[in-house]
């Protein structure tokens, strides 16, 4: 949420979001590539691509 600056937050840095939760940008970016593996499934599933969301 934080990173992406959803539900009224600001979005954060890799680091910012690491020093919140006590991990590492490295560590939160692992969790966030993990995290996007299955949206980016759903989309491809339904013929769109991950570029669609940003359009």
């Amino acid at each position: 949420v934080r990173r992406f600056g959803l539900r009224g937050h600001e979005s954060c840095t890799l680091e910012e979001v690491g020093q919140e939760i006590g991990l590492t940008r490295e560590r939160v970016r692992q969790i966030q590539v993990e995290a996007l593996k299955p949206l980016r499934e759903i989309l491809e599933k339904n013929g769109l691509s991950s570029d669609a969301l940003f359009q």
